[in-house]
């Protein structure tokens, strides 16, 4: 189980040279771009060997490594993490350099290209970047970093590709893309194909904001997360006990399979189930708080698709992007997506049971945490049962529970009137999600007056709401 890329929650903010939100400040943005000088330099010092007389020859193979510096002069720099981090080799580094010299400087990569025009139009041919006929600017390809580190010898570029392409973890952790510049091509060069850095990570380089996908087609799962801790919190003993199970996993998983010689499996699904406002979600949110994960809720309206093939096509998107970055999937309303799957009438149910054995063998290759949560488990297929690792029963709170949910729902900044008795709020029968409403509405109504204190009034009228919304009466 791969360790996250970057340090989450906290951000780094005990370091100086970063804003508790995650973003360099001004002084931390001076080291920054001190130390992506010095690196750029190194492509510079490259791009004068290879347009020398001699530009075809095989540099030896520590050129690169010996012009790189030895020595970060900021070892907590976005770039210094991701390259110790992944452990990038040298040609890797010069790969990201190359792609994010275009965002850094896209100035200096068309001077350059210009001046090879007018003395030797050949090596720009050699080089092998890309135009866009669109915006004019030039890209680099992998001919580029290979003629780069490798000139014309054929036999080293085979080297360098296996190194990059094949066992490179700037693909693996998807944080470096190639894309064909032109995919009407029947049979498209490799060779050619532009180099393009995820955009989260090019805002995390320049401006250290940790780097998280955007929600939209391409990434159909939102980040979530909570203020609230632990201590919010109320679950009965035994479903507590169960979550300090899957809280076990998580932070003793990778000792486990690493001492099993990757026997076991580096998959842990789990399934929370129970009525609605419960503390399904809260608990997903806090296991990521707490070990510092990032968790993306699916958004299974963006996964579900009606024409054939586009469901495996989104949720491959999702899973594909989520490799080895050990984040926490969670799959809220499962059963919409892991429905039981029917006897083959037509070939619509043909396909849609293709589809659910599609998802059940993604999450078991998916390296983390997947947590499925549902109202409804008998909804659930048998197989996808039979394949979580845990089960875990959130049920509706009983009426001590309830009066604890009331005691420590109540936000900073407001509080209950005295004649307010938590043992009688605990007979009302609701929900935690119920009791929450009442609270916020409640609050409303405190800011209102402006006295900030809940009164029993408010929060009788509010419960006689939330009764309404399941046509009860309290």
């Amino acid at each position: 189980m791969p360790q996250p890329l970057i340090s989450p929650e906290n951000y780094f903010s005990e370091d100086p040279l970063y804003y508790s939100d995650g973003f360099l400040n001004p002084e931390g943005f001076m080291q920054n771009n001190q130390l992506l000088e010095e690196h750029f330099r190194v492509l510079d010092s490259l791009f004068a060997m290879r347009s020398g007389p001699d530009q075809g020859a095989l540099l030896s193979a520590d050129v690169a490594e010996r012009l790189l510096p030895t020595e970060a002069t900021w070892k907590d720099a976005p770039f210094t993490r991701v390259a110790n981090r992944i452990e990038l080799t040298t040609a890797e580094r010069i790969l990201l350099l190359l792609i994010l010299e275009a965002h850094y400087r896209p100035v200096a990569m068309t001077r350059r290209i210009t001046s090879l025009l007018a003395t030797n139009k050949n090596l720009v041919i050699d080089f092998g970047y890309f135009k866009d006929p669109f915006s004019a600017g030039y890209y680099p390809t992998i001919k580029t970093v290979l003629f780069l580190l490798a000139g014309n010898d054929i036999a080293h570029w085979r080297k360098l590709e296996q190194e990059i392409l094949y066992h490179g973890r700037l693909l693996k952790e998807q944080i470096v893309i190639f894309r064909d510049p032109d995919e009407r091509a029947l049979m498209g060069n490799r060779m050619n194909h532009i180099l393009s850095i995820e955009p989260e990570y090019v805002d995390y380089l320049l401006h250290g904001r940790k780097p998280r996908p955007d929600f939209g087609r391409s990434f159909p799962a939102k980040w979530v997360s909570t203020n609230l801790n632990w201590d919010n919190l109320v679950l009965n003993p035994r479903t507590m006990s169960e979550i300090h199970d899957v809280m076990d996993w998580v932070a003793h998983g990778e000792d486990v399979i690493s001492r099993s010689e990757q026997q076991v499996n580096q998959s842990f699904p789990c399934l929370f189930y129970g009525p609605p406002g419960t503390g399904k979600s809260l608990t997903a949110k806090l296991i990521g708080k707490h070990y510092g994960k990032d968790v993306f809720r699916v958004d299974l309206s963006m996964i579900v698709s009606k024409y054939i093939g586009e469901t495996e096509k989104n949720l491959a998107q999702l899973f594909d992007r989520a490799e080895g970055k050990d984040w926490i999937l969670f799959f809220d309303e499962a059963d919409s997506l892991f429905g039981k799957r029917t006897g083959i009438s037509d070939s619509k149910d043909k396909w849609a049971n293709l589809e659910m054995s599609y998802l059940l063998q993604r999450m078991e290759e998916h390296q983390g945490l997947c947590i499925l949560a549902t109202n409804l488990k008998n909804n659930l297929d048998a197989a996808m049962s039979r394949r979580v690792q845990a089960s875990i029963y959130f049920p509706w709170p009983k009426e001590e529970e309830r009066s604890l949910i009331w005691q420590k729902s109540v936000p900073p900044g407001f509080e209950y009137a005295n004649n307010v008795s938590f043992e009688k709020l605990g007979k009302f029968d609701l929900s935690g999600a119920g009791i929450a409403n009442v609270i916020k509405a409640s609050c409303v109504k405190a800011a209102k007056r402006g006295d900030y204190i809940l009164h029993s009034k408010d929060i009788a009228r509010f419960i006689r709401i939330e009764y309404a919304k399941d046509s009860r009466t309290p």
